[in-house]
């Protein structure tokens, strides 16, 4: 989880790294190794777009609700 953490220190904006780690928090294993994946592939803006799609995918099932800065190019 610290390594996870530091992550999103490095790609995400202050602001939004708290609901940044509730959507990893939340998402399964395989989704959160593909966040770290392109991290480590120099590819933070592809980590981000990610985040929305996660979060998309979580509103969707009921897991969190909409809003935040994630997740909106997906859901309007």
């Amino acid at each position: 989880m610290e390594k996870l953490k530091k992550i999103i220190d490095e790609v995400v904006r202050k602001d939004c790294r708290a609901e940044a780690l509730e959507i990893l928090s939340l998402s399964s294993k395989e989704e959160v190794d593909v966040f770290i994946k392109y991290h480590n592939e120099d590819n933070d803006n592809i980590c981000c777009l990610h985040l929305d799609y996660l979060k998309a995918k979580l509103v969707k099932g009921g897991k969190m609700s909409s809003g935040g800065h994630f997740g909106m190019p997906f859901t309007e």
